[in-house]
């Protein structure tokens, strides 16, 4: 009998094509909603999920027949890895698949940021000509924090090096690689920070108003990691103090624009209201390339753990 893996969101068709050649019975349910999930997943050795699905407590302990869970992309905080470890069930992820699209999205939030391009365009089409008030700033000669360097943060890095920067990278787990610095080399230093952290128990709100007031020159921020190592109100705070002189946001605390609370509404009623700040909703990984790739990495990753 057949080994049955379920996907629960809207993924290349390689990765269903691939895996039924290596004779899996694959059931591709993009629309499947998480209460179904819960009923079905006793039948299934194999889970791929998204964002949409969290494998949880729950979860685990209903899928009696799973021998691996994989999201498609980077952050692992919509599994818990401790009781799946206790379950025996192999976790991984995909970054190789998306780090390229990131830091792409990346370089160009920061290089719209530095010239208001995003500004000056909203400005023109009211028949406004700001020529002074839109003087940009250059990239090459100024300084960029990494915090976190792993596979985005890395091919963000790669991009940059074309452009006359000086590149700071700071990691609390990994050492010994190219641009490593010290935090407070970054503190002093950096004229832009980019945000590469996993969302986990220690980085949930990592950068906060304490962080952002540590840096010795207002920054530039740049964030395409997870919404809540960054605490909106406090980036506001900042902001309006003159510690950050613009930021560009792809992700948010709460992605869920219908369900914001009171507070939630307020800090964002002032990022769209701040021509300092530019958004984007969670796009940076979420190109056509990157699609087939994320695809192409479960399926090799897949095949490793069958061997």
């Amino acid at each position: 009998m057949k080994e049955k893996i379920l996907i629960t969101d809207e993924l290349h068709s390689l990765l269903k094509e691939g895996l039924e050649q290596d004779g899996f019975a694959v059931d591709y349910r993009p629309a499947i909603s998480a209460e179904e999930v819960l009923e079905i997943i006793p039948d299934y050795e194999g889970l791929v999920i998204n964002s949409k699905i969290y494998a949880g407590k729950d979860l685990l302990d209903r899928a009696v027949k799973l021998k691996f869970v994989c999201r498609a992309g980077s952050g692992l905080e919509v599994i818990d890895l401790d009781y799946a470890k206790q379950k025996s069930v192999i976790v991984f992820n995909s970054p190789e698949g998306n780090r390229n699209s990131v830091a792409e999205h990346a370089l160009g939030m920061l290089l719209n940021l530095l010239n208001n391009i995003s500004k000056a365009d909203k400005e023109l089409r009211n028949k406004e000509w700001k020529r002074e008030e839109n003087r940009g700033y250059e990239l090459a000669g100024k300084t960029i924090g990494l915090i976190a360097y792993g596979n985005t943060a890395q091919a963000f890095a790669k991009i940059l090096k074309g452009f006359d920067v000086k590149i700071l990278a700071y990691d609390k787990y990994l050492h010994g690689f190219e641009n490593e610095s010290s935090l407070e080399t970054i503190f002093e230093q950096a004229d832009i920070l980019s945000v590469h952290l996993p969302l986990a128990e220690k980085t949930k709100y990592m950068i906060d108003y304490t962080f952002l007031s540590s840096f010795k020159k207002p920054i530039w921020l740049i964030n395409t990691s997870r919404g809540k190592v960054l605490r909106t109100a406090d980036l506001l705070r900042a902001l309006n103090e003159g510690k950050v002189i613009g930021a560009a946001l792809d992700v948010f605390e709460n992605e869920k624009l219908n369900s914001l609370n009171e507070s939630e509404k307020k800090d964002f009623e002032e990022l769209i209201s701040e021509n300092r700040i530019l958004l984007t909703p969670h796009i940076a990984g979420w190109t056509h390339e990157s699609k087939k790739r994320i695809a192409e990495v479960l399926l090799e990753k897949i095949r490793t753990i069958q061997k």
